[in-house]
């Protein structure tokens, strides 16, 4: 917007200029011209009296010498006889004769500059031609400092006008920037930013109405978190009661199991109020978190007689850019939507891989495979479950900047595949 105005302004400032300079130099240079063509004129008409009263040729070149014209060998007259008196330079018969003849006063030019002709009609009908030589020089006299003066000031409104529209574009830009740059931190998750009402009321007005929004969007994510972390405490009664008769049945497995629940809930708690722009800012190794939790599950898998595999290609870790509970909601997700939509037995593979600057995780099984699209989307599902598994997955992998894709695997069945941008070390 500011580079528009700045150009705008220039163009239009440049025609401006244009239209009132090019004619004013036009008109110096005809000043100039007709100043030097009146001295000249003048300089001949201060000789007719004395040509009325003498055509003695002392007498008239003493008179010449008194002019300028005469002073500087540019004035010259040709007396009735033929005699010529001043400027010595050779005359076009032509002109000579238009002059005499038919009494004519005309102005010739040349290369070199103008050639003025005038008649002087003496005693007896006898005429005498006063010729003046004005050059280029004095023609052009004053013009080119003239010009220099012209294009100077078209110079100086140009920068005062170039400036001012910078000035100008920089009070309606700057606050735009200012807005950018506040929506920027927010996405970020710095909740704490908030634009500064300034500028033109129309920039001001919508640095208001995000503060307002920001302000609104902290208070349901607050209420939301905090609902959020109300539910997963209330779990916890009822876990409690659940590991009492466990613990009183003598089922070790059972009392395991109900840890494992309780870490997970405590986990969730943790997250629904921790800052959002920690979660932002996560980093964790894929490769750890999916070997530990293809492990877990695999335990159930043993107990179901599914057979498993989890591979990680090439070994090593392969970060990326989410939190670590985030990444294993993702894998316990998709590792539960195996055990919950295919039947006892069916076998599930596992894999991390890295392929340039990507990461793919993949889980596929040999189970009937999803066949409806809107499978993704979230609360749907036609198996009877919440439907929110995939969307699960689906979100993490765009927190991570990358994508989720579901497919046809090569047993027949579902594979899902996560592909993340990869973290270089160090990030």
């Amino acid at each position: 917007m500011r580079r528009r105005l700045l150009v705008v302004t220039l163009a239009v400032t440049t025609l401006l200029v244009a239209a009132f300079a090019i004619p004013l130099g036009i008109l110096v240079r005809d000043v100039a011209r007709d100043r030097a063509i009146t001295d000249a004129e003048r300089d001949m008409s201060s000789l007719v009296p004395l040509l009325a009263v003498s055509s003695e040729p002392a007498v008239l070149e003493e008179a010449l010498e008194r002019t300028a014209a005469g002073t500087d060998g540019r004035l010259g007259l040709w007396l009735p006889d033929g005699q010529r008196i001043g400027d010595q330079r050779g005359a076009d018969p032509d002109d000579l004769a238009l002059a005499r003849d038919r009494g004519i006063a005309f102005s010739r030019a040349h290369d070199d500059g103008v050639d003025v002709y005038t008649p002087v009609v003496v005693a007896e009908g006898a005429v005498v031609v006063l010729r003046v030589h004005i050059p280029n020089a004095l023609l052009r006299d004053g013009v080119a400092t003239a010009w220099a003066i012209l294009a100077v000031l078209a110079v100086g409104l140009l920068a005062v006008a170039v400036i001012g529209s910078d000035r100008l574009a920089r009070s309606v830009t700057r606050p735009a920037v200012a807005l950018a740059a506040t929506g920027r931190a927010l996405a970020e998750g710095d909740a704490s930013a908030r634009a500064e009402v300034d500028g033109p009321p129309e920039i001001a007005e919508v640095g208001a109405a995000l503060n307002l929004l920001a302000d609104r969007i902290h208070e349901l994510l607050a209420a939301e978190r905090e609902r959020v972390a109300d539910l997963s405490h209330r779990l916890r009664t009822p876990l409690t009661a659940l590991r009492m008769d466990a613990e009183a049945a003598g089922a070790p497995a059972v009392i395991a199991d109900v840890d494992r629940l309780e870490s997970e809930v405590t986990e969730l708690i943790q997250a629904a109020r921790r800052p959002l722009h920690e979660t932002v800012q996560a980093v964790c190794d894929l490769t750890e978190v999916a070997t530990r939790r293809a492990e877990f599950w695999g335990a159930l898998a043993d107990d179901d007689g599914r057979s498993w595999t989890c591979t990680v290609t090439p070994p090593g870790p392969h970060r990326v850019r989410l939190t670590e509970p985030d990444a294993a909601a993702a894998v316990d997700a998709l590792l539960g939507n195996v055990f919950a939509h295919t039947p006892e037995g069916t076998r599930y593979a596992v894999s991390v891989s890295r392929a340039g600057d990507r990461v793919v995780l993949s889980v596929e099984d040999a189970g009937p495979g999803i066949d409806d699209p809107e499978a993704i989307g979230r609360g749907q599902s036609s198996a009877g479950s919440t439907g929110l598994g995939l969307d699960i997955a689906a979100r993490a992998a765009a927190a991570a900047g990358g994508s989720m894709r579901v497919q046809r695997g090569h047993w027949g069945g579902a594979r899902v595949v996560l592909d993340l941008p990869a973290l270089a070390e160090g990030a």
